[in-house]
This record gives structure tokens, sequence and C-alpha cells, in this order.
């Protein structure tokens, strides 16, 4: 069951959105979409560019609150709103952020007002509050992030240039490039390898490959009612044809399914996964059992055919595990990996497709279409803390992991040699960015403190921003990192990347402290979402206003 819920209906919300998107859609904006959580496949947290945030625009006056607006959700525990991706272009040219709610919500807001253009709830049932196991939505949604070709280097966007100028990259992203510009759909575009294409790999030592109770089998399919096949619209494919029967939506714009313009990916309490239209929010492919009803996933991505998650903490008796489902297939099976060690943080992706996993104990690479083979790395006397960063230095690509008691644990891929850099004990996961140079930097979220520290450094940190209050992962836009003070009252600030000089703050503009996981940038603004149920968007007062 569901419930969509508009804030206007009729010919009144038609000459609302028409009126809105005239006056302040117009306005091309800058930057790449974010398309997932920490923004691209390798979990960077970074924007390579940006046609509005530098920082030289950021050490002048201008850069302010947009708007906030208020969203309906019941907390659980700590967590209230939770991340969000972006949609640009979705229906009339408006531009917006698909945004989570922790009890089975989920948001479409336009990115230039604040509006709520519809809302979606899930009606599954949600178990008592823990502090270990909260129930609920507790991640960001995802979008395709598709194999468009890849592009050697992103052109920074014009100021005011449409929103169609942005060019295409490799939505897995080339190595330390950061967020790609999403592809559009209504175009051809044969996708390139699968993940695990490349080489294979493995996870810890002792791992077991069985699924955990309650999924299939591995290579077999889900006990899910067939639906209607994404592969009908083509995944990486040319245009899609349309699909018989199937809402308009689905194929606007030629887009079909398989195309980031068309669909987001979210996972309900109960385990369930929704291909969800974005002009809508109505389940645009019949719902799929994914992983077990109440428990806890990390944040899912899409790669490819297939659509990634790993469950950890034994809530709702799940076992540490990955999981993955094939979004190609109208059966939509599952299949997981079973970790004989806790599982940390979320999964990431190489370069060249295959997936990277985390423990308290070992960084594994494994391969993302079969999850079985590869390689394993144990880091002496470590234990880590916080999952995937992936980082390219020189002709390396590397794996970034914060480590307890101090310390980054920078592993290459496939996992054979390691090294270690000075830091703080990460409290978040790492970001990780390159400036001008291709110089590659690391930021490390600690209790009090955000510390840089450059990849090919043998000392500690470059610069420290300090006396802050649980800071959040940073971003890094063009240059510009955005740290967030989680605390009592949530405090953004900008910092310029290489030197650490202070450009901006937000100062007491935000009242409450700071949803865990609900901070983002996409088009050139920067999102928070904080424990009273406001989302506040901040960013360049421009003619989108």
């Amino acid at each position: 069951m569901l419930k969509t819920t508009r804030a206007i209906t009729g010919a009144a919300a038609f000459a609302i959105a028409v009126l809105v998107s005239l006056t302040h859609a117009q306005v091309g904006r800058g930057g790449s979409a974010w398309l997932t959580a920490r923004g691209d496949a390798q979990r960077t947290s970074w924007i390579r560019s940006d046609a509005l945030i530098s920082v030289q625009a950021m050490s002048k006056p201008g850069f302010a609150l947009q708007w906030k607006t208020t969203l309906e959700n019941a907390n659980r525990t700590i967590y209230g709103i939770g991340g969000g991706v972006s949609a640009p272009g979705v229906t009339l040219f408006i531009p917006m952020q698909l945004v989570t709610g922790s009890s089975n919500n989920v948001y479409a807001i336009d990115s230039d007002t604040g509006y709520l253009v519809w809302q979606r709830h899930f009606d599954a049932t949600l178990p008592p509050p823990t502090d270990a196991c909260p129930g609920g939505t507790l991640t960001a949604a995802t979008r395709m992030v598709s194999a468009a070709p890849p592009m050697a280097a992103a052109e920074p966007q014009r100021a005011g240039a449409g929103r169609a100028t942005q060019g295409y990259h490799s939505v897995l992203g080339q190595p330390g490039e950061g967020a790609p510009v999403e592809v559009r759909g209504g175009g051809p575009g044969r996708g390139g390898a699968a993940p695990g294409a490349g080489r294979g790999a493995a996870g810890p030592p002792n791992a077991a490959g069985a699924a955990p109770a309650g999924a299939p089998p591995a290579g077999q399919r889900a006990d899910a009612a067939p639906g209607r096949g994404a592969g009908q619209g083509g995944f990486g494919r040319g245009a899609a044809e349309p699909i018989p029967g199937a809402p308009a939506e689905q194929v606007a714009g030629g887009g079909g399914l398989s195309r980031p313009s068309g669909v987001a990916y979210v996972i309900s309490s109960d385990g369930v996964l929704h291909v969800m239209g974005l002009q809508s929010g109505k389940d645009l492919q019949k719902p799929a059992p994914f992983v077990p009803a109440n428990s806890r996933w990390s944040d899912p991505i899409a790669v490819g055919t297939m659509l990634y998650t790993s469950t950890s903490g034994g809530c709702g008796g799940a076992p540490d595990a990955v999981w993955a489902i094939d979004l190609e297939s109208p059966d939509k099976p599952v299949i997981s990996w079973k970790s004989a060690h806790p599982l940390v943080g979320s999964i990431a992706f190489t370069t060249d497709g295959r997936l990277v996993t985390v423990t308290n104990s070992a960084i594994s690479t494994m391969d993302a279409k079969t999850l079985q083979g590869g390689d394993a790395r144990t880091v002496s006397d470590a234990e880590f803390v916080t999952g995937p960063t992936i980082i390219r230095d020189g002709d390396r690509e590397l794996v970034a992991v914060g480590m307890k008691g101090g310390g980054i644990s920078l592993v290459n891929t496939p996992p054979t040699a390691s090294t270690m850099r000075r830091s703080g004990a990460a409290v978040a996961a790492v970001a990780t960015w390159q400036d001008e140079t291709n110089a590659g930097w690391i930021l490390v979220p600690t209790e009090h403190a955000v510390e840089a520290v450059r990849v090919a450094a043998t000392g500690g940190p470059d610069w420290t921003a300090s006396n802050l209050t649980a800071p959040a992962t940073p971003i890094i836009v063009n240059g510009v990192v955005f740290v967030l003070e989680q605390g009592v009252a949530a405090v953004l600030h900008a910092y310029e990347g290489k030197t650490g000089k202070e450009l901006w703050t937000s100062g007491k503009t935000m009242t409450a402290a700071a949803a865990p996981g609900s901070f983002w940038s996409a088009f050139g603004q920067i999102y928070v979402g904080t424990t009273d149920g406001t989302l506040y968007a901040f960013g360049f007062n421009d003619e989108r206003r």
C-alpha cells in the first residue's frame, strides 16, 4: 500500500508549476547532479566543477540561505530527514531533490524554491526504535549510476548556461573526478562494460558465499511476483521503446526506466525495493523484496543493471552481508554474500567496476555481478571504523579507510600493499578530492575537527579546521570544502580546500542539530536537514529566486 500526497492538485497545481518553472527554472544551474549518497560510486563526496561555487566566489559576499521548508516526518531516535539525490529538469524544467524521511517517507522538492512537489509514504510496519536498530528508511534514495561514455576531463559549466549543456561523464567516475554529470534521458547511450567486467575479487578471510537467512540462495531468483522488467526500457541501451500500458512518465523524453531522468530507487522499512517515477512518486515497477525487513542497510547504489547495499548490526535478524538485486530482470532475483566479520560503512566501486567493502579487519574487492572471487587485505594491528572511499594517486587507485585510534589506511586496488597517513580518529567517513595539480587530498572528520591530509605527504595534516562540534563527512565543491557541524544547532562552514582558510559560515541560521546523513550538494546549492524536520538550501542569490 502507498499514500502519495501533493501539496496542490488539479489545474491550480499545473498553473503554479508552469509559473514557477517559467519564473525560476530557465536560468542555467551550475555543477553536477548528486545521484547517490556521497555523490558518486567512489563515495568521494566531491563535485569536481561548479559554475556558481568556487574559492573566488565564496571569498565575496552573496552565499546565503536561499530557502527552508519543513517536512512532516516522525523521527526514529536521532534519525529524521535523510539524504537527498538530485533530479534535474524532470518536469517543466524544474530541478528537484528527492529526500527520504526515516518513517518511510520520500519527498520531491523544487530545488529553486523549496516547494513540495509530491510526498510518498510507504505503509510498512515500523518496529519500536532502539539506538542500535532505529528501523525505518535511514538511508538516501539512489539514482542510476549509469556507464556513460567517459570524458577525460569535465569542463566547468558556464554561469548562466542552460542545464542541457552539462557534459557527459562515466557515472562510475574517473578516478578521483568526483560526482559526475548526470546522463540525460532521451538520447542514444549504449552503456559500457557492466560492473564486474574487470578483475574479480574476494571478501575477508573465511567469508562464506551462502546467502543470508531470509534471502534466496546466491544466483537464484527472489520469490517476488514478476514486475515489468527494466530491460524493456533498456539499461544503458539506446533510446527506450514505450512499454504497453506503462505510465507516460515511465518513458517521458525517451528515457525509459534505465535513464537517470526517469526513476529513483528507495528501500522501505520492510526491505522492499521501490522503483519510483520522478514526476509523481508512483511505483513504475512492481515492488520487489530485497533485504530482510527492519534490517539496517547501508546507502544503496545502482550501477549498471544491479542495485547494491549491505546489512550490519543484526537488526531484523539480518547478518552482515552484501546484497545485489538484478534491476533488468522482470523477476528481480537477489544474490548475497555473507561476511565472516562485521561490515563497516557503505559499498564503493573502483573505476573498473569492482565492488569494495570494508570489515573491521579487512578491505576487500569482489566481482560486482557475482559477489564472488578476488582480493582482500588485512592491515596489521588495524581496526577499520569507516567505509571505503576511492582516490587516485598518480597511476594508482587507492582505498582510503579510517582506523580506530587515528590514522588513514591507503590500500592499493587490488589490495596488495598499504601505507598510512597520520590523522585524528575519524568519526564519519572520509572524503577525497584532487586539486588542479592532481594532488590527492583526504578530509578526515574527527570528534572536534576536520583534518586535511595530502596523499603524498609524509607528516601530519596540511591544515585543520578546529573547534567543531561533531563534524559530518565534508563535501568538496570546485575546490571549496564545506564542513557541517552537526552539534546542538547545526552550523555550515566553507574553507579553501588547499589552505584551510575559512571563507564563509552560516552562523546561527539553523536552530536544531543536523539529522544524520542529511547533507549533500547539487546544482550550485548545499542542503542540510535538521532534527526538527527543516530542510535548508544555501547558495548564491541569483535569478532562480
